[in-house]
C-alpha cells in the first residue's frame, strides 16, 4: 500500500506544480488538514476542500504562478510519504527569485491524503516524524525517476 502512496504523493505534487487545485484536490480526503510553511508569513493551516482552495489563493497571491516543488528524493514510512526536495518561486510583490528547501510529508488513508504537512527544513519534517537520518536512511526508500 505505501509504495502506491509514494505514486500518489509524486503525482498530487505534479498537479500542484501545474497551478491545477482540482487536479491537487482529487488526491486529497475532504477532511484533509494541511500544513504550509510557504502560503503565509508564519505558516498556515488549512482544512478541507475548501481550505485547500483558499491555500492555492494564499499562494498565488504571494508566488504568482510560478511556484513550484522539485523533488529529489521520496520515502515510504507505513501509511505516510516524505518528499525532500526544493521549492522555487519568484515573490510577486518583491519579483525575487527564491529557491528554499522543501520537505512534505503526508499521512495517507485509502488512497487519500489525510495530512499534509510542508515544510522548508528537512529536519522539521524528520522531527515530525520522529525519524532520525540513519533510520531514514535505513528504512525502504521510493526513489522514483522524473
Amino acid at each position: 500500500m505505501s509504495e502506491q502512496n509514494v505514486e500518489l504523493h509524486r503525482r498530487a505534487l505534479e498537479a500542484f506544480n501545474t497551478r491545477d487545485v482540482d487536479a491537487f484536490i482529487v488526491f486529497c480526503d475532504p477532511e484533509i488538514e494541511f500544513h504550509s510553511t510557504f502560503a503565509s508569513v508564519g505558516g498556515a493551516r488549512y482544512s478541507g476542500h475548501d481550505g485547500l482552495r483558499r491555500w492555492h489563493r494564499d499562494l498565488q497571491d504571494a508566488w504568482g504562478e510560478g511556484i513550484r516543488v522539485e523533488l529529489d528524493e521520496y520515502f515510504d514510512i507505513g501509511d505516510q510519504t516524505l518528499t525532500v526536495g526544493a521549492l522555487y518561486g519568484r515573490g510577486r510583490q518583491s519579483g525575487a527569485e527564491v529557491a528554499m528547501p522543501y520537505a512534505g510529508v503526508v499521512r495517507w488513508r485509502n488512497g487519500l491524503a489525510i495530512d499534509w504537512r510542508a515544510y522548508s527544513e528537512k529536519e522539521d519534517a524528520l522531527g515530525y516524524l520522529g525519524v532520525s537520518e540513519e533510520e531514514l536512511a535505513l528504512d525502504p526508500q521510493e526513489a522514483l525517476e522524473e
